[in-house]
């Protein structure tokens, strides 16, 4: 039985809370909620918590940290020597704190995995498959657009950089086996977001050896956007949205010598997957080795190097 506590019950924490009634692999238990307002229809075997403080001694397997970032890197800065977290990015807006934090899970064998579940969506698995088996060839260039139209909603007061942008730099490192990308250029605009104080819009260039990649992340594209292009020597891949907003598709082209119209191939999501798929990875690697673990903790740090480039 693995023994869960939940930090933070409002949409994501309800996300993570759902998805673990959907897991039948390994059997669950959520010990207790910590929120400001105790939850509606709220089991009566769970028990419930006003402050975080108040968990400290009680014994759980894994900590689902779900709450704005601002609260989110002092409760994880108090945890993490002493609890498995799996904590929403992007854990802190500050690359120092998130070493800081992340030093403290590797030296005391505790996992930290931020939740960057994009990497865990159905369609992108797939795109992982293909990648790894070499269908399109070398890789030349990756197009990234995440974005949505929150400028004036938005409430984790990061900005769409460290809201939207980390998830695809993420993505982008974890689809290439690659960690050394370089910043070629990036702009970014504050249009309206935080009576425009924070970024909601900006376009970043990246290359990492042959590889050239360009990621658009923003609040101001007014619906939400996915689109993801891999292009390689022998065709390409390509998906037009995630499967949360109900139409996924994967597209692979294989090209046609010398030139022509590509044989392409079709795979269909609309259910997703992804908050379950990234518990259930979670569960698969709790008796890991030390190599693993550091593995699974330093993904954030990798992220938000990239991000140290930028800011």
């Amino acid at each position: 039985m693995i023994k869960i506590g939940i930090i933070g019950f409002g949409n994501i924490g309800k996300k993570r809370f759902k998805a673990l009634l959907k897991i039948s692999k390994f059997k669950t238990k959520v010990i207790y909620v910590v929120d400001k307002i105790k939850p509606k229809k709220l089991p009566k075997e769970i028990n419930f918590y006003k402050n975080w403080k108040d968990i400290l001694s009680i014994k759980v397997d894994l900590i689902l940290l779900a709450t704005p970032t601002t609260q989110t890197k002092i409760i994880a800065n108090h945890l993490c020597d002493k609890f498995n977290i799996l904590v929403e990015k992007p854990l802190s807006n500050f690359h120092s704190e998130i070493k800081k934090i992340t030093s403290k899970s590797i030296k005391n064998h505790k996992i930290l995995k931020v939740g960057y579940n994009l990497r865990f969506d159905d369609g992108l698995i797939k795109t992982k498959e293909l990648l790894k088996k070499k269908i399109i060839g070398k890789i030349y260039y990756i197009k990234i657009t995440y974005a949505n139209g929150a400028a004036r909603t938005n409430t984790n007061k990061v900005g769409s950089l460290f809201d939207m942008g980390t998830h695809s730099l993420n993505l982008l490192i974890w689809l290439t086996n690659e960690n050394n990308y370089k910043i070629v250029n990036h702009i970014g605009q504050k249009n309206e977001f935080l009576k425009k104080s924070k970024v909601d819009n900006g376009f970043i260039l990246l290359k990492s050896n042959d590889i050239h990649a360009m990621i658009h992340h923003g609040f101001c594209t007014w619906k939400n956007a996915f689109n993801l292009e891999i292009s390689g020597s022998k065709g390409f891949i390509r998906i037009n949205s995630l499967s949360k907003w109900g139409d996924e598709r994967v597209y692979l082209g294989l090209r046609k010598y010398p030139d022509g119209k590509p044989l392409i191939k079709q795979w269909n999501y609309k259910i997703d997957n992804s908050w379950k798929n990234e518990l259930e990875y979670l569960f698969n690697n709790f008796k890991i080795n030390k190599k693993n673990i550091n593995k699974i903790n330093l993904e954030c740090l990798e992220t938000i190097n990239l991000i140290k480039k930028i800011i």
